[in-house]
């Protein structure tokens, strides 16, 4: 089974890392792990790696995101999909933690397969981003127009 990682960063290995949360929002323990997340969704490895800084609401059933700070979305941005084949990685190392979702705890890096670039923009293939619009390009050039 292929599982995908997302990321703003252009990477080696994917390491581990915590999991944090806002004060404000509810998030199950399981989702809060020092782990490496994994996914078998692509569309939704691709929104991790896309989002602002701040919440990030996906909704997987809808097809939906909201951001916190939707101004800080940057559609042009470069956003890397990592595809790891979870046949490599031992059974008592990786757990599944909910229908989309797996994580590895008991390791500290994991190597990939493949490597995939794209503009954040592109999550909007997978979902439609709610709270945020594409700014018009100003097509004048720069002359000033009466």
């Amino acid at each position: 089974m292929k599982l995908y990682h997302g990321s703003k960063r252009d990477i080696i290995l994917i390491e581990r890392r915590q999991a944090g949360k806002a004060d404000s929002v509810v998030v199950p323990e399981t989702e809060l792990q020092n782990a490496i997340y994994l996914t078998p969704d692509y569309g939704f490895a691709l929104a991790c790696g896309a989002r602002p800084n701040g919440v990030t609401t996906i909704d997987n059933d809808n097809k939906t995101i909201n951001f916190e700070n939707p101004d800080l979305f940057d559609s042009n941005a470069r956003v890397f999909v990592y595809e790891v084949d979870a046949g490599n990685i031992s059974k008592e190392n990786i757990e599944q933690i909910d229908e989309r979702q797996f994580v590895v705890s008991n390791m500290e890096s994991l190597s990939f397969e493949n490597k995939f670039v794209h503009k954040a923009g592109d999550v909007q293939k997978y979902y439609e981003l709610n709270n945020w619009k594409e700014k018009p390009r100003d097509t004048n050039m720069g002359f000033k127009i009466r």
